[in-house]
């Protein structure tokens, strides 16, 4: 028996729902085209192959970063014990911004 709590889950088809609610000019497909080609940009962003570290700033939002991880050469693996090298790789982070920053930082108590 679990006693975790069902996690919400919130997919483009959700946002492009709730940009149809916030502008009655669009059309279902025109809102569900918007979020596809927002999402399609910032994947290229993200993707920049000509850059290292790649930031994306979104004011009062967050900052979506690209940074290289170093090369692991003594990396183990927990089932079989057996040394590997892990190359350097590229991982993604995201920093939320203020506003975000604060209510994540409320007690759960303050919240329900």
């Amino acid at each position: 028996m679990s006693l975790r709590k069902p996690v919400k889950t919130y997919t483009k088809k959700d946002i492009s729902h709730a940009l149809l609610e916030k502008n009655e000019f669009l059309k279902l497909y025109e809102a569900e085209e918007l979020v596809d080609d927002l999402f399609e940009i910032i994947r290229s962003f993200l993707m920049d192959q000509e850059s290292e570290v790649v930031r994306i700033e979104i004011r009062n939002f967050g900052v979506f970063e690209v940074k290289p991880t170093k090369a692991k050469p003594k990396a183990r693996n927990p089932r079989t014990n057996v040394v590997v090298h892990v190359p350097p790789r590229k991982k993604t982070h995201f920093k939320p911004g203020k506003i975000l920053k604060d209510y994540l930082k409320e007690s759960l108590a303050e919240i329900e």
